[in-house]
């Protein structure tokens, strides 16, 4: 039942949030140049918040709000309440609200990604017949459900799998109790009850795609209208939408950013019964330049466990994306065992991967002491699915007749590295960098098989966060999180370019 909460309270403030932004951002498009930039911004500010790992989410939170957050030390009276509880954000609150953020980005995406398969002659027509924001309401947004429907299902799927929130505010999810209880000693009755809920949850969403005959694809379908120009929108509602998308910005990235900002340059004194704080630029400076330094060795873990991860990942995606492309069953098929594999809880595919390596041969023992393979094996799970999305969807927006042409005069392996790589070039990079991003900051996955001796910021970050987040911890991630901005942002303006 706490598991069911979650995630009801997770997608329904995902779908507030994410649909105000979906709405605003959408709007803002069809402005002027100031309107589509500061539309380009908020769009790129809701894919970082979409990609950055979940641990960070949450240590940027727990400095803005948490046990030694900026709001709480700021507010010393309500820092316990009559229960105890030190603070308000703990418990179902805080962790449904940081899941439903990232959750609201993933909407804004999802829906934004479904509206740009809007015709532009359907876009203005809709208008005229029913205004802005009945046009939206009445013809855009249900254009777009397949699309925002995945993302209240990924949102709801995170929830019910991801332990990394719920076990550092005590919010004991079905995932969180396997990972305190059974990782150990495990039963087969609890490694089902672990999986029934989201698995359940994907058999549903795929029985809905496949009844409702609705396609998940992700490539952009390019007609001739689209030189069609749509009449902007009156300059009062651009004004709203802009108040609206500025909202969500600050929301879901503006505020927990600015939580790691002053957490790192804070300090912190007692004066007699009273808390003083001091915030220093130079100090925080100077902590985000040590930072590195002192954690040096989880940063360069971190690097490598993503790199190698993420080509691993995509070598093994790309033949699956490549051999499905034609055939619709085995399509299916593997759509089908990629959100299986993103619904296994990181604590069980740890697990598992535990116990195939403990089996009785010389070399199992050996690569599981010494080499990274069990942990890049574990990071797999979640990291594979990503490269085949966007393989996936790379493979969907190049023109059948160059595959069918090519394979008349070449085998498939020459053709896959004559003729595919060239034109994948740049799924292939984008399928890269998700896939290192994602898997470095897997930790529920990386927790039973990381070596001893090595330690991830996420790793590190999920040790130190149960006890409150404090300069060191916001140094920590404030390093990692502007690495993953400035990649987000990158990739992002080459792709708007």
């Amino acid at each position: 039942m706490l598991t069911l909460q979650l995630m009801v309270a997770s997608v329904t403030i995902a779908a507030i949030i994410g649909i105000v932004g979906a709405w605003a951002g959408s709007s803002l498009q069809a402005g002027g140049i100031w309107s589509r930039r500061l539309a380009a911004l908020f769009f790129a500010a809701m894919l970082t918040a979409a990609v950055i790992p979940m641990i960070l989410h949450a240590a940027a939170w727990e400095a803005t709000a948490g046990k030694f957050g900026w709001w709480m030390l700021t507010q010393t009276g309500s820092r316990t309440d009559e229960t105890g509880v030190y603070g308000f954000f703990a418990g179902l609150f805080a962790s449904a609200w940081i899941h439903g953020i990232v959750g609201a980005a993933l909407v804004v995406i999802a829906t934004w990604s479904g509206l740009n398969r809007v015709s532009p002659s359907l876009v203005a027509q809709s208008r005229l017949d029913y205004g802005p924001l009945g046009a939206f309401a009445k013809v855009h947004f249900p254009i777009a459900a397949p699309w925002w429907i995945a993302a209240l299902v990924a949102t709801a799927v995170i929830a019910a799998t991801e332990m990394t929130v719920v076990d550092l505010y005590g919010y004991r999810t079905i995932a969180d109790q396997f990972y305190l209880f059974f990782a150990m000693d495990p039963t087969i009755g609890s490694v089902m009850i672990t999986c029934i809920v989201p698995l359940t949850i994907a058999a549903i969403f795929m029985v809905y795609a496949l009844v409702s005959r609705r396609r998940l694809d992700v490539g952009r379908f390019r007609t001739i209208e689209e030189t069609i120009d749509v009449e902007p929108l009156p300059a009062a509602g651009i004004a709203i939408a802009a108040l609206a998308a500025i909202c969500v910005m600050a929301t879901v990235v503006a505020v927990p950013l600015t939580g790691l900002i002053i957490k790192s340059g804070q300090a912190v004194s007692v004066v007699g019964d009273n808390v003083v704080l001091r915030w220093s630029l130079s100090l925080m400076l100077t902590r985000l330049i040590d930072a590195p330094v002192v954690f040096a060795s989880e940063y360069q873990w971190t690097a490598i466990l993503g790199a190698l991860t993420a080509t691993v990942s995509v070598f093994v995606a790309w033949p699956v994306a490549a051999w499905t492309r034609t055939r619709s069953g085995a399509l299916m098929f593997a759509d089908a065992i990629s959100i299986a594999m993103v619904c296994v809880p990181g604590p069980i595919v740890g697990l598992v991967v535990v116990y195939g390596f403990q089996l009785d041969f010389p070399i199992m023992r050996t690569l599981y002491q010494q080499t990274l393979l069990p942990t890049v094996v574990a990071l797999m799970m979640r990291s594979v699915p990503v490269a085949y999305w966007v393989l996936r969807s790379g493979y969907r927006g190049v023109d059948q007749t160059i595959f069918d042409a090519a394979s008349m005069e070449m085998g498939w392996l020459k053709r896959g590295w004559s003729i595919d790589r060239p034109l994948l070039v740049r799924p292939m990079i984008a399928a890269w960098i998700g896939t290192a991003v994602v898997s470095s900051g897997d930790v529920p996955a990386m927790l039973p098989v990381i070596p001893a001796g090595v330690s991830t910021v996420g790793v590190r970050l999920f040790g130190l966060l149960h006890s409150g987040a404090r300069y060191q911890e916001s140094s920590l991630a404030i390093i990692y999180v502007l690495a993953v901005v400035l990649i987000a942002l990158a990739c992002f303006r080459r792709n708007h370019r």
